[in-house]
């Protein structure tokens, strides 16, 4: 799905700087924020079962470990007057490589994603324009697309594999050769255990993906599964749930776009995104 939240398309073309590799000059603070579009496509749910008499873990908000790495939790939410579900999982980078994949000649579903490349996880990357070129700053495997968002939105990166999300308004992007990957969206949702407050979302609903890192610095990657919540809903869920114990986290899209796939040898739970994407963020372990 093309940008669609509260800073919408318009917004976010006038931001574009045709994929310059080169200059690190940030891109203007955007000024109009243009009614985003919201897709009625229902997405495609699966709930992995490796062995054919397993029954599929409940709702209760307990981790369970798929790999040395990669621990999956079902959680429970509530919204819009509804019972809410996510797929929440929390990785260990020391026992795991993270890599930023992008293709704006082949945009894939997060399944197809996972599968050509052979990644235990994928889960979408931020947004994109008709083009499918990033609208911020992409970094994969040390080479950077795009330009930095300026006094808005956030960046996850990965330097020397230690994970950051900063917020660019407080923390804006400087170049630095030693970032891997990295990943630019918006908006914040957490910072310092505390939500954004201020949050533009017209209080749209929609489905949600998210990066986060809990209070002991581990990476979350998380899909809500239904089309219940606005990014406020989001940001407050995440900013008082115990289970997560969430410290910063960042919206990576909405919609369509919103997709988060397992190996389904690991067994689990998946939501593919029903639109192609161009960039992933995917997670193999080592």
């Amino acid at each position: 799905m093309r940008s669609k939240i509260a800073v919408g398309a318009a917004a976010i073309i006038g931001l574009l700087s045709a994929c310059d590799n080169t200059s690190s000059a940030p891109i203007a603070s955007p000024t109009v924020f243009p009614s985003p579009v919201i897709h009625q496509v229902l997405p495609t749910l699966v709930t992995h079962t490796p062995l054919p008499t397993a029954t599929p873990p409940a709702y209760d908000g307990r981790w369970r470990a798929l790999t040395p790495a990669i621990e999956l939790m079902l959680l429970q939410g509530h919204s819009n007057g509804f019972d809410e579900r996510l797929i929440v999982t929390r990785v260990d980078l020391r026992r795991a490589v993270l890599r930023v994949l992008y293709d704006p000649l082949t945009p894939r579903t997060t399944r197809d994603w996972q599968r050509d490349v052979g990644a235990d996880l994928v889960i979408n990357g931020g947004f994109f324009d008709e083009e499918n070129r990033a609208t911020g700053l992409l970094i994969a495997d040390g080479r950077a697309f795009g330009r930095s968002y300026r006094g808005f939105g956030g960046m996850f990166a990965l330097r020397a594999g230690r994970p950051s999300l900063q917020w660019l308004r407080t923390h804006p992007y400087l170049p630095d050769p030693a970032i891997e990957q990295a990943v630019q969206s918006f908006p914040m949702l957490v910072v310092e255990g505390r939500r954004v407050t201020g949050i533009s979302d017209n209080g749209l609903r929609n489905r949600r993906s998210f990066i986060a890192l809990d209070q002991q610095g581990r990476l979350l990657l998380g899909v809500t599964q239904m089309a219940q919540w606005t990014l406020t809903d989001l940001a407050d869920f995440l900013a008082a749930s115990p289970e997560l114990s969430v410290a910063d986290a960042l919206n990576l899209d909405g919609g369509g776009s919103s997709g988060l796939w397992l190996d389904e040898a690991l067994g689990g739970s998946s939501m593919n995104s029903v639109e192609a994407v161009p960039a992933v963020i995917a997670v193999f372990s080592r």
